[in-house]
């Protein structure tokens, strides 16, 4: 459970009753936390669910981290937290009853057991409330997670590199496909060349045959007029 400090007064509030001092103080401008010393403006400290531990604050450069499973009703516990203090964004049905459940302690974190305890301790009885209310929590949801040591840096052993023959064979291959690929290229382009030689040829040999039949019509025409 986080705590925070207001700076304006000095009291100490739990994270989810944050927003209901900050209304009634009129100094609150900033919360600390008390763990980490941490000083927060606004809404800034909804975002701080979970904080170093007393070893780690005091002991410092000392302390070694260890791996340590987050029991999963502190996992909850942190997401009710969370989104108690963020009741503005919740449904307007359930809002009235998250500053509630937020003074509450474990909290039930499957939902039948919940819905039970809800309607116990809540006095809320309505199957449409309870299911908004869950699906609300469950938006928060933090999966449990796992703090580790941080491992040292080990050496780095340089590999060493044997001659790969495959490598200089596929490279042979490949070189020799390159040049086949580029005697293909030039027998097309040569044969593309001859083709469009030809077709030229072929084009003047027509024009010319053309002119020399223009010129005996001519001819013709001529020797006739004469006559």
């Amino acid at each position: 459970m986080v705590f925070f400090v207001c700076e304006g007064c000095n009291e100490t509030v739990k994270k989810n009753q944050v927003d209901k001092h900050a209304s009634r103080c009129r100094s609150c401008h900033a919360v600390t936390c008390v763990d980490c010393s941490v000083t927060f403006y606004g809404n800034d400290y909804a975002e701080h669910i979970t904080c170093v531990s007393e070893a780690e604050k005091y002991e410092k450069t000392l302390y070694k981290a260890k791996a340590v499973k987050l029991n999963p009703q502190y996992a909850w516990n942190a997401q009710i937290e969370t989104a108690t203090s963020k009741a503005e964004t919740a449904p307007a049905i359930v809002r009235p009853y998250l500053q509630r459940l937020g003074e509450l302690n474990n909290v039930p974190r499957n939902k039948k057991k919940f819905i039970n305890f809800a309607k116990n301790s809540l006095r809320l009885y309505s199957d449409n409330v309870l299911e908004a209310l869950w699906n609300y929590l469950d938006t928060y949801r933090v999966l449990p997670a796992t703090k580790e040591a941080p491992q040292k840096a080990e050496p780095v052993v340089e590999a060493v590199v044997e001659p790969v023959v495959e490598s200089e064979a596929a490279d042979e291959e490949t070189e020799k496909d390159k040049k086949k690929k580029a005697k293909k290229d030039k027998r097309k382009r040569e044969a593309e060349e001859a083709s469009a030689a030809a077709e030229v040829e072929v084009a003047a040999s027509e024009e010319k045959e053309e002119k020399s039949e223009k010129k005996q019509k001519k001819s013709k025409k001529s020797k006739k007029e004469s006559e």
